[in-house]
């Protein structure tokens, strides 16, 4: 549907202005609260800024604001002396004041007289119990808490503002303890709820760094100055850190919501400093006291084992005297035994040789008798008689070394050996030897006591 110029009416822009102002009226002419956060912040005599509208993050609505001089060293007083800080960037606020327009520049702006500080209180403490409750709900409140710490945490992230003795404060008791600490700063600012990302991403950082420890430090302030420590980017930057953090932020930690997701909360540096190292000393000294009691232990131990040793070592030897002793008599016994074998084998072959000697000599004499007189006659037979003597000396030589070889001892000494059972009956087949499981072998040194092994061998 087309519109006909001439059916459009036209106005100035003075004309939008009186009825842009006259439509605002009543917000310019009444007093009324105006809830959000400040941004764009700029003092120039008087303090231009915006109050923003902020939903999950990102600015929703916008408006212009202006504190003029008149007022301002009156609020900034007021904040102070409350201790709700300064008036600068992502502060929100709860204003009081009046819409207010400006046409030469084309503005319209929200003149803020005064602020309502209860209902600022109010909120912050609200803004914070959801906070609380929402990580509560989500399980992870003390997330941080439930991180298990090192027995020995020697290597500390530091994350504070770089300016300032706080980060001095801290090292300086890490350095008398004489313990082997080490640290590395990680700079960020820590005042002013803007600084909330900055610090996240530094404790972010800090927690890559594989450290047994994270300490977020600050040398206390107003409540208004410790509110960073309250800002949601901040608390869930600790809940969620895979490294323990100790906090101590100030005296007026109790008050801020970092200390409650924390690992363990502190007053003042000083105060995590000398933890750290009561944490390691109290390691040393349980540490030396359990190496002392492993030394006690093991020297009782070697004590019962010495003893013990030392009993089982008599009864070894007395054992073993036992042992020889026995073994010494049945030695004796058997090499007595085998003596008077050898000796009844002799003798008896001594004897069968004498009576061998007499009967060839009786019968040699007769023989010389009967043959004397040819003999006399004939030296043919003589030197036949001496022939036959000869022959006849030979063959009792033969005798002798037969007896000799007939002789134990004799046998002995050329590497034979007599086997005996258990019962001292000689042994003389194989098949009997196969029979036995125990076997002693008497040799011309002594004697060898053999037991036959699982594969059927005697050792």
């Amino acid at each position: 549907m087309s519109v006909s110029s001439e059916s459009v009416s036209v106005f100035s822009v003075a004309n939008l202005w009186e009825m842009i102002e006259g439509s605002l009226e009543p917000l310019m002419t009444t007093r009324f609260r105006l809830r959000g956060t400040l941004q764009d912040v700029s003092l120039r005599r008087h303090l231009y800024c915006s109050l923003a509208d902020r939903a999950a993050g990102a600015t929703a609505a916008k408006v212009n604001a202006v504190i003029f001089a008149s007022d301002l060293s009156r609020i900034r007083f007021e904040l102070l002396s409350r201790g709700l800080g300064e008036l600068e960037g992502d502060v929100e606020v709860v204003a009081i004041g009046r819409l207010s327009t400006y046409r030469p520049a084309g503005r319209v702006s929200f003149v803020i007289e005064q602020l309502d500080y209860d209902e600022m209180r109010r909120l912050g403490r609200a803004e914070l119990e959801r906070l609380r409750a929402a990580l509560i709900e989500e399980g992870i409140f003390d997330a941080n808490k439930r991180r298990e710490l090192s027995a020995v945490p020697l290597r500390i992230g530091i994350v504070t503002s770089e300016a300032g003795t706080v980060q001095h404060d801290f090292t300086r008791v890490l350095v008398r303890s004489g313990f082997r600490f080490s640290w590395r700063l990680y700079p960020t600012r820590v005042t002013g709820t803007q600084a909330a990302d900055e610090m996240a991403g530094v404790i972010q950082q800090a927690d890559a760094g594989g450290y047994d420890l994270i300490v977020l430090l600050r040398g206390g302030g107003a409540e208004s100055e410790l509110a960073l420590f309250n800002t949601e980017a901040v608390v869930r930057s600790v809940v969620n850190c895979t490294t323990p953090v100790w906090c101590a932020i100030g005296h007026a930690a109790d008050d801020v919501l970092v200390n409650e997701v924390a690992h363990r909360a502190l007053d003042v540096p000083q105060s995590v400093a000398t933890a750290l190292v009561e944490r390691v000393e109290r390691y040393r000294l349980d540490m030396t006291e359990l190496v002392e009691r492993a030394v006690e232990a093991i020297a009782v131990r070697l004590r019962d084992e010495e003893a013990r040793s030392r009993s089982m070592a008599a009864r070894v030897i007395g054992s073993c005297h036992v042992g020889l002793t026995q073994f010494r008599v049945s030695q004796a016994e058997q090499l007595a035994s085998l003596h008077r074998l050898a000796e009844g084998r002799c003798r008896r072959d001594v004897e069968e040789i004498r009576r061998s000697s007499q009967g060839l000599r009786s019968a040699l004499q007769l023989r010389l008798a009967h043959e004397r007189p040819r003999l006399l006659t004939h030296a043919v037979m003589v030197r036949a008689v001496h022939q036959h003597l000869g022959a006849e000396a030979n063959g009792i030589e033969e005798l002798r070394t037969m007896l000799d070889l007939r002789d134990p001892r004799s046998q002995l000494r050329q590497g034979y050996a007599i086997l005996q059972d258990r019962d001292g009956r000689w042994l003389t087949s194989a098949a009997e030897l196969l029979r036995e499981e125990w076997v002693r072998a008497i040799m011309a040194d002594g004697t060898v006591e053999m037991k036959r092994s699982e594969g059927g061998v005697l050792t």
